[in-house]
């Protein structure tokens, strides 16, 4: 009896063993993704979907699959798609060593760029910065669609890395190497794609306008779309000067990076905003253009000798609703000290989930619906409309964005974003303000 208990538990560490392959990790992937697609499915017949929910049975079907996986006894060639798993399961350093055991078969570019950017997304959980810069050096890029993830990766995630481990130059250099790397869509290859698109939507219904019209005006919205591209370099660029105090050579980078794009693209557009948020610290605050407002706002000059803070949301911004009850605490905290916030706002045409589609709803509709909004969210503060000349003064391209005023009315510092992380460092600056430090 024991040997034969003996023969079947051996049979079963080797059907564990054997269960590694390409192919069962796929089935993995496709079991979670599964779960992921169920969800949608439910959420488009109204039923009620909490993301986190999802995203914990997700998980738990890839910490369930590594339970009796052995990531040394992986082949080689199956190692990309366990690698895959290991990696959202938050398993970063098994997924890296897989990956650099699948790039050691001699991967074709397509494959190689994949398990190099698994390994890249490693290396950045793990904080190796090094390893990070190195593989943005060997990473093949090939085609545009790669391109364009990896441009929005290094920029907005992995060069933030490499300059808090390595420093400004380590930085620069990373982001030079990765520019050098982008493959951008041909601006007729865009716009043949993009209309194939839209003819596919249509279903059959006649267009608008003959194929040669659009394709002409696709044609400049491909030319603008790699404008875009290089603007996200050239602003990191100048965000990682500024940061570390060579402001001057920021403005220099933007306003390069100005002259070289088509005038008036949206690119250009950006990167002005952009120019104007750098150059605002140490200027008086633009004043307000206000139609009406929640509270008795008679203009930021009338503020004058308080600290201010300039809150830029919308009604449908998720981090901007995030923030509140931080921005709540600490306005309820230094309001007696001398703090004042004003929230300003514009029209959208909408509210909520009211006239999304039309977005045609009459200004006083929407106006008086803030005041819903202002309740629901307990906002303390005075709320102000304005048109979007407010926007262009201040610069702003996203929200939430805070401007920190100080008594003088000077601007002292542009918050863009939220987390509860940043927004610690950014109520530090606050309260260094309010307390004449």
């Amino acid at each position: 009896m024991k040997r034969i208990l003996l023969a079947c538990f051996l049979a079963l560490a080797a059907s564990w063993s054997l269960a590694q392959t390409a192919d069962d990790a796929k089935a993995v992937i496709a079991k979670a993704n599964k779960i992921r697609s169920d969800a949608a499915a439910d959420r488009a017949a109204g039923k009620t979907v909490i993301p986190q929910e999802v995203n914990d049975k997700v998980k738990a079907v890839y910490e369930e699959a590594l339970k009796t996986i052995d990531p040394g006894k992986i082949a080689s060639k199956d190692a990309y798609e366990w690698a895959r798993i290991f990696q959202m399961a938050g398993r970063s350093k098994e997924c890296c060593d897989l990956a650099k055991r699948f790039l050691e078969t001699g991967p074709a570019d397509q494959e190689r760029y994949q398990a190099m950017s698994l390994m890249a997304q490693s290396c950045n959980a793990l904080g190796e910065a090094d390893m990070l810069a190195m593989t943005l050096q060997d990473i093949p890029v090939p085609n545009w669609q790669a391109s364009s993830s990896l441009a929005s990766m290094t920029t907005n995630v992995y060069v933030d890395t490499i300059y808090e481990k390595q420093g400004l130059l380590a930085a620069m250099n990373t982001l030079e190497a990765v520019e050098k790397k982008m493959v951008l869509e041909d601006p007729k290859d865009y716009a043949k794609r993009m209309l194939d698109l839209e003819k596919a939507r249509a279903k059959g219904q006649a267009t608008a306008k003959p194929d040669a019209d659009r394709l002409r005006e696709l044609e400049a919205l491909g030319v603008q779309a790699n404008e875009s591209q290089a603007f996200v370099f050239a602003n990191k660029r100048a965000e990682l000067l500024k940061d570390a105090g060579k402001k001057d050579e920021a403005i220099n980078t933007l306003t390069a990076a100005i002259n070289k794009m088509t005038a008036g693209t949206p690119a250009q557009k950006r990167a002005k905003m952009a120019l104007t948020q750098m150059t605002l610290p140490g200027v008086i605050a633009p004043a307000l253009n206000v139609e009406r407002s929640y509270g008795s706002f008679k203009g930021l000059d009338a503020l004058k000798g308080k600290v201010v803070i300039v809150d830029f949301f919308a009604h449908w911004c998720g981090p901007c609703i995030a923030s509140f009850p931080d921005m709540e605490q600490m306005y309820s905290d230094l309001h007696g000290k001398g703090l004042e916030v004003v929230g300003l706002t514009t029209y959208y045409g909408y509210y909520q989930a009211e006239n999304v589609q039309a977005r045609d709803m009459p200004k006083d509709t929407e106006f008086g619906k803030m005041k819903d909004f202002i309740a629901d969210h307990k906002i303390p503060w005075q709320v102000v409309y304005g048109d979007r000349s407010n926007f262009e003064a201040y610069g702003i391209s996203g929200i939430p964005t805070t401007i920190l005023i100080d008594r003088n009315g000077v601007v002292h510092e542009v918050h863009v974003g939220y987390s509860p992380e940043s927004f610690k460092a950014f109520r530090a600056e606050v309260e260094k303000l309010v307390n004449g430090k």
